[in-house]
């Protein structure tokens, strides 16, 4: 997936589309070869493997790419020099205006085809942060102790929601908090819930939080996400709407961060803890080290 700069689209257009009227006037070689050059500038844009032009469309701009060189477009533009007065041979502008002609056909009967949506903002989220970097949602300070797997969650989120996902949303969500949740008890133990033995689910993870000495209003706060969201929304029965979804986007930040908040409180008192950079050089080392285990499914 890749961010389209619809205004490529409108330059294209302008400076391919005077090249069909070219007939109407007689035309010197020299401004000939210059409308040719900028539109071969833009054509190269979306000819490319990644560009957004189908096969067949780049297929017509191939074709019209080609008659620019046959009629003496040089690859170097400052190669174009010559007699400012000479006229354009007829079967240059003919050859020219005719491949630009039947470019635009195709454009027009490929473009409404092509793959392209607008994304509306969702209430006070921008739909660019949603889909580039949701994960910066979490304040910058509080991103240390987040393991870039939880990052990775929490961006495929934000993905989900701006492409109006929501129960997929509320999965990623699900699996970011509980990647911090085991980073939390291992801050508290030096063993992750693995280690630990702890049975792979929720109701488990906190009772281990609580009997290790987590803050309560954290577990507490955990406990009610897992009653009242979590469980529910992960039968195969149940959907979210795309506001329940935001609801719930919120909430598992705020547990996140309030999560996050507390790992950097077993932190040596020593150490600054708004210090993100410590933390990643070694003050909690065995965090760094922290084996991934949130990848088999987890029950409720």
């Amino acid at each position: 997936m890749q961010k389209l700069n619809t205004h490529t689209i409108y330059q294209l257009a302008v400076m391919v589309h005077p090249l069909t009227e070219i007939e109407r006037t007689p035309i010197k070689t020299n401004r000939l070869l210059w409308m040719m050059s900028r539109a071969r500038f833009q054509l190269a844009k979306h000819v490319k493997d990644d560009g957004i032009f189908s096969p067949s469309l780049k297929r017509a701009a191939g074709a019209l790419l080609r008659e620019f060189q046959e009629c003496g477009l040089p690859e170097d533009v400052t190669g174009i020099v010559g007699d400012q007065n000479a006229d354009a041979l007829a079967w240059q502008v003919y050859a020219v205006s005719q491949k630009a002609k039947e470019f635009e056909t195709v454009m027009a009967n490929e473009m409404p085809g092509l793959a392209i949506y607008s994304v509306f903002q969702h209430g006070i989220f921008s739909t660019d942060d949603l889909i580039t970097h949701a994960d910066h949602h979490i304040p910058e300070k509080l991103r240390g102790p987040i393991t870039d797997k939880a990052k990775k969650d929490i961006a495929e989120a934000g993905r989900c929601l701006a492409f109006e996902l929501p129960t997929a949303a509320a999965f990623h969500m699900w699996r970011a908090l509980e990647t911090v949740m085991d980073r939390y008890y291992f801050a508290l133990t030096g063993k992750s819930f693995e280690d630990a033995n702890i049975t792979r689910n929720w109701g488990e993870y906190i009772k281990a939080l609580r009997e290790v000495g987590a803050d309560e209003k954290i577990t507490v706060f955990l406990d009610h996400i897992r009653a009242e969201y979590r469980n529910p929304i992960s039968h195969p029965s149940e959907t979210l709407e795309s506001d329940d979804a935001f609801t719930l986007f919120g909430t598992a930040l705020s547990a996140i961060q309030q999560t996050s908040k507390a790992i950097l409180a077993t932190v040596p008192s020593t150490v600054d803890e708004d210090d993100e950079g410590a933390i990643a050089e070694g003050v909690l080392p065995e965090l760094a080290i922290m084996p991934d285990t949130t990848k088999k499914k987890t029950a409720s």
